[in-house]
């Protein structure tokens, strides 16, 4: 079973513009609902208070709303809160995949991607790490080939170095040259480029 690592970031805004993105648009919707449903209840009050002919309930009416507008500013530092922490969740990954990706594009085909216990993307965690295995193993192969295909070179290369070449030995000579070619032809034919 694969080892999460134990530590916890201490920076909370680790990618600034998706993370504010995400507080923007959780913080916006939260506005949009709480006006929406504000208004319709000091709508619905206001006119209750006109149809009833109650204007003196309308200081009352001024002091609630004036309450309700400060419950709502601390509700938005509070969704504010909250959401930078739920931001990071999936914005730490998404930093943490940016930097594999640099690392694997350097040739690190030994390098996997390890997310904290709790963090967003871990399906995508398994994809990356198993997409490098793969390409790490073809690589693999194709390093064992081109390093049998130059002990065959070497060997050719000191037959050719004898003097007295027999037909039998060029035509051999011949046959290794053409199995040769078929070797580096497989070389990265796994990969589409």
């Amino acid at each position: 079973m694969e080892q999460k690592p134990k530590y916890k970031r201490r920076i909370l805004i680790i990618k600034r513009s998706l993370q504010f993105k995400y507080v923007a648009v959780v913080i916006v919707a939260m506005l949009l609902v709480a006006l929406t449903v504000g208004w319709d209840v000091y709508y619905t009050i206001g006119r209750a208070i006109i149809e009833l002919n109650h204007s003196e309930l309308f200081p009352l009416m001024i002091r609630i709303n004036n309450l309700m507008l400060g419950k709502l500013i601390v509700l938005i530092v509070i969704v504010f809160i909250i959401s930078i922490f739920v931001s990071h969740k999936f914005a730490g990954p998404i930093f943490k995949f940016e930097k594999s990706c640099d690392i694997v594009a350097e040739g690190d085909l030994t390098y996997r991607v390890r997310l904290r216990i709790g963090d967003e993307l871990t399906e995508l965690q398994g994809k990356f790490n198993n997409m490098i295995s793969e390409i790490q193993k073809r690589v693999s192969n194709d390093k064992q080939s081109i390093q049998t295909t130059i002990e065959k070179i070497s060997a050719i290369s000191f037959q050719l170095s004898q003097k007295n070449i027999s037909p039998a030995e060029l035509e051999d000579i011949s046959k290794q040259i053409n199995e040769i070619v078929a070797d580096l032809g497989k070389v990265s034919s796994d990969f589409k480029v």
